[in-house]
């Protein structure tokens, strides 16, 4: 008999599934509600697109205005003189202040774990150099690398780094995560666990207050903007009940984006600014690869997952039950860089692609995770509210499987499967209502081609941007065949059972003009 468990898996896969086979089934046999499923579902590819596009500018505004924000003159300000803050801040600080929940700047310390798996001392160094060179005071940043017991290189490179940066920081520690402990999946999850776990022990002893201090995860490969930790720590201070936040950087795939192929390139950035663009809704937004959460919570409820391969975007949902639906995400609109996969060679380059869109992909996982939590906690919950985040989780992972591949087979796929289906005067209508939204929809993918020619950073030769250009005639490509195919991947082998392991991404860098 399947389990309750196996049963919410299935779900999915059974959705995406079912949204793909019906409009082939009736087109064959009635096409009038294949004209209506299709017009209904472009209108909301249409609106979607639409709304992802004005949140763009609306995010890329913000990003621009927070550049050019002198946080560490508002940190002064909060710590000497709150009367001269900011309008914004000003209320914010005399909001707190009247719950008697000042904390001030220089109280406040940071944890950085940074995981790491077999990565080398030069992908390492150039993350912690980015730290190194923040605008902050490094003897409040604690850097913490987390290697894995397994690889016995991982730790002869780690006595490296801390060889290299010794006296750098306000602390540096390296732990070694035990392989084969019971209820673990092999991932990042159970490393920064571990990394945390030992942490806290450490400062526990020395009878520091955890409340001070806000803990960022890293991957080996990231490199942190310089004002990050000024951004977070104003976050954190001027957040009311900021144990139940945690801080999301953007991630920008820009470390090696002018020496990836078109493909990788194409998929970086569109990954960038679809973060861009929930960070303007933060009331969609997740938590995402690096980001920030205090230590006290995490305390609390141990850390993050150690049985997914997701610990990333599960996290998010494991707050959510743990405080009950008072928790949030709220975003920072700074930046932490990171690599857009690269390999050897363009071949394996695109194979590691599609083994981490697959994998971040596996977040649908987490759906079965929240239908049983919200069972267990239902009476503790706010209903619509737990109802409308579930439905956003539902409708996120299922667009990104079917949305590409429906919205291509929209106009064709009915005349192509019944050939009276152009005897209904439904397809007319449709077919230009249809064309309309293309069009309009295209003006948008120029939009975006601007954007991304503003943001990137300089390319080593002007004729870079001739292929940044070009690129744009993959996208139907890239979401099809690198975004819906692996999401249907991952959902169909939750449905069977065949759960996903960690892929560690190899990190590689080189210079490559070849394009």
């Amino acid at each position: 008999m399947i389990s309750v468990k196996r049963l919410l898996e299935m779900i999915p896969a059974t959705i995406s599934w079912g949204l793909l086979i019906f409009p082939v089934v009736t087109s064959l046999y009635y096409p009038v509600a294949a004209i209506f499923f299709l017009a209904g579902f472009v209108f909301f590819w249409f609106f979607r697109s639409l709304e992802y596009i004005i949140f763009l500018l609306y995010s890329y505004f913000i990003f621009k205005k927070q550049s050019s924000q002198n946080t560490h003159t508002i940190l002064h300000q909060w710590q000497n003189n709150p009367n001269t803050l900011p309008k914004k801040y000003k209320k914010k600080y005399q909001q707190l202040d009247t719950q008697n929940d000042i904390l001030l700047p220089q109280d406040i310390y940071h944890i950085v774990i940074i995981a790491t798996c077999g990565e080398s001392i030069e992908i390492l160094s150039d993350t912690f150099d980015a730290i190194k060179n923040s605008k902050y005071d490094l003897a409040k940043i604690i850097v913490v690398l987390a290697t894995e017991a397994r690889q016995a290189e991982s730790t002869i490179i780690a006595q490296s780094v801390l060889l290299k940066y010794k006296g750098v920081f306000g602390g540096l520690y390296t732990f070694a995560h035990p392989d084969g402990i019971a209820g673990e999946v092999k991932g990042k999850g159970g490393n920064i666990t571990h990394a945390g776990r030992e942490m806290t022990k450490i400062l526990l002893q020395q009878n520091k207050d955890l409340s001070y201090y806000v803990v960022t995860t890293l991957d080996a490969d990231n490199r942190v903007d310089s004002n990050y930790f000024s951004c977070l720590t104003l976050a954190y201070i001027s957040s009311e009940s900021r144990q139940q936040k945690s801080y999301q950087p953007l991630p920008l795939f820009y470390n090696n984006i002018w020496e990836v192929p078109a493909i990788n390139r194409l998929i970086a950035l569109s990954i960038g600014f679809v973060f861009m663009v929930e960070s303007a809704r933060s009331y969609r937004l997740n938590n995402f690869a690096s980001h920030a959460q205090p230590l006290k919570a995490l305390y609390a409820m141990d850390f993050w997952a150690v049985d997914t391969i997701v610990e990333d975007g599960h996290q998010y949902w494991r707050s959510y039950f743990y405080f009950l639906g008072k928790y949030s995400v709220e975003p920072l609109f700074v930046p932490i860089y990171q690599d857009a996969v690269q390999h050897e060679t363009w071949w394996s380059t695109t194979v590691a692609q599609y083994k981490q869109i697959r994998r971040w992909a596996w977040g649908a996982s987490d759906i079965p995770f929240v239908l049983t939590m919200w069972h267990k906690k239902f009476l503790n919950l706010p209903f619509f509210e737990t109802l409308l985040h579930f439905l956003r989780l539902l409708e996120s992972h299922v667009f990104r499987a079917v949305g590409a591949i429906v919205v291509t087979l929209a106009t064709p796929l009915p005349g192509v499967l019944n050939p009276e289906y152009a005897m209904y005067g439904y397809a007319t209508s449709v077919s230009q209502m249809l064309s309309f939204f293309f069009q309009i929809t295209f003006s948008g993918i120029i939009f975006i081609m601007l954007l991304s020619f503003i943001t990137l950073p300089r390319p080593p030769k002007l004729r870079y941007y001739i292929y940044l250009l070009m690129q744009w005639v993959l996208t139907p490509f890239v979401t099809i065949i690198m975004g819906s195919i692996p999401a249907l991947d991952a959902q169909t082998r939750l449905f069977f059972g065949k759960y996903l392991g960690f892929n560690v991404t190899q990190k590689v860098r080189k210079e490559n003009d070849k394009q």
